[in-house]
């Protein structure tokens, strides 16, 4: 990776760095500087008091030329009334914790096998997630009142603020995309509300990536997160988000899910998954459609998208977002959990996660979003040209058939897994 001045690291042993400083002071100061330089990362000014930003304050949104206003634009405080945005990410999160991969972005090319499903279900209720962008979509698609996004890891949560700041700043998908990506955006031009994500992306990409306008960027969105979302982030938080940005800058769209440790298997780029369609031929991710975009937009900019640490069979995340839905009245619409139940088998962990999934409130119509990653046995869903295979199945089933742990994830990702007739 290419940092300005600094030596050329990867992504990954960036993190790794980052992390290892977070944890040794003596540490920190020589190797956080070699990878970012002196000057790198946000402002280390304290943002402003909450109290001090009127809740219901609004502002115009940035030029489209990527200019820093004078005062990142202020958003509602509440999270569609379970409290302050920054509040909820702090007293909710947990301590960091460790995984084999950096999952800047998906890694499972069928995760719009069940689209047609989410999108044909009610809107409404609480949507609970896990890792980066794959979630976006599926927020988008069942268009709940409230996000949780909840990953074991720090970095994964400082990303999606990223995110936030990113889709706050942003005037439209091209725009968007243009931010992330770190390239200036041309306004004259810009695709309108119909076009394809073919046409965003390209536009996105009219002009090269541009160290400067990458730089301005991050630090208008260490402001919004700092100074309108209210979350205080210390040194060892924004240089981790410097590193996960600079994942986008140096990749582009040809950025790939990487594990710590190379397999040889070939994962997606994010232009694969932005541009994936579902089993029908259509193209659904969040980037897809304007109405996508926009909802997933105003879902962040009121801060209802809320980032999350947590361990699914921990006692502090999941139990606080539990008592959270409980208290405002709402049901678990739909929660993608991934592959993650397969690193949860343990019985005495399993045990802690079927009651942190108990306590949700749910349903009868409380769907889990499954991914099974084919390890040498195929899923009986898996379809042509994928090794991944993405499943609807009820929350409510998990205790009954599933209250001890089981043998294999292969068992929980196929026993009960819906129909695309079965009603919703």
């Amino acid at each position: 990776m290419k940092l300005s001045s600094a030596p050329r690291v990867t992504l990954r042993a960036g993190l790794r760095l980052a992390a290892r400083a977070l944890l040794h002071p003596l540490f920190a100061a020589s190797t956080l500087a070699l990878l970012l330089g002196a000057n790198g990362g946000c402002s280390d000014s304290a943002p402003p008091d909450p109290g001090d930003i009127p809740a219901a304050a609004t502002a115009a949104p940035p030029p489209a030329s990527g200019a820093a206003p004078d005062e990142a634009p202020q958003r509602p405080r509440e999270a569609a009334g379970l409290g302050r945005f920054a509040d909820l990410v702090a007293t909710l999160s947990e301590p960091d914790g460790e995984f084999f991969s950096d999952n800047l972005i998906s890694n499972e090319t069928s995760y719009l096998q069940v689209a047609a499903q989410l999108a044909a279900r009610p809107a409404g209720g609480a949507y609970l997630g896990v890792g980066p962008e794959q979630s976006f979509t599926y927020i988008a698609l069942s268009r709940p009142e409230v996000a949780f996004i909840v990953d074991i890891r720090r970095g994964n949560m400082l990303e999606h603020l990223y995110y936030r700041a990113l889709f706050d700043e942003a005037e439209g998908r091209a725009h968007f995309l243009a931010l992330l990506l770190g390239r200036p955006y041309d306004v004259a031009g810009a695709p309108g509300a119909d076009a394809g994500v073919d046409a965003v992306i390209a536009h996105a990409e009219r002009r090269p990536p541009d160290e400067r306008t990458f730089a301005a960027a991050f630090e208008r969105a260490c402001r919004r997160i700092e100074g309108a979302f209210g979350v205080r982030l210390d040194a060892g938080d924004r240089k981790t988000m410097e590193l996960v940005a600079r994942g986008f800058l140096d990749k582009q769209l040809a950025l790939r899910f990487e594990l710590n440790e190379t397999n040889g298997r070939r994962y997606p780029t994010l232009r694969e998954l932005l541009t994936q369609a579902d089993p029908e031929g259509v193209q659904r991710g969040y980037l897809a459609t304007e109405e996508a975009f926009r909802f997933v937009q105003t879902m962040q900019r009121e801060g209802r998208i809320i980032p999350v640490v947590g361990d699914f069979a921990g006692d502090r995340a999941m139990p606080g977002i539990a008592a959270r839905l409980r208290e405002r009245g709402l049901k678990v619409s739909t929660f993608y959990v991934s592959n993650v139940e397969q690193y949860l088998l343990e019985p005495r962990v399993w045990e802690k996660w079927v009651r942190n999934v108990t306590a949700l409130p749910s349903d009868d119509g409380s769907l889990f979003i499954r991914a099974y990653l084919d390890q040498g046995k195929r899923h009986p869903k898996q379809m042509k040209g994928h090794r991944t295979a993405t499943v609807l199945q009820r929350i409510a089933d998990l205790k009954v058939r599933y209250e001890k742990a089981p043998r294999s994830f292969f068992a929980i990702s196929t026993d009960g897994a819906l129909d695309e007739r079965d009603p919703l």
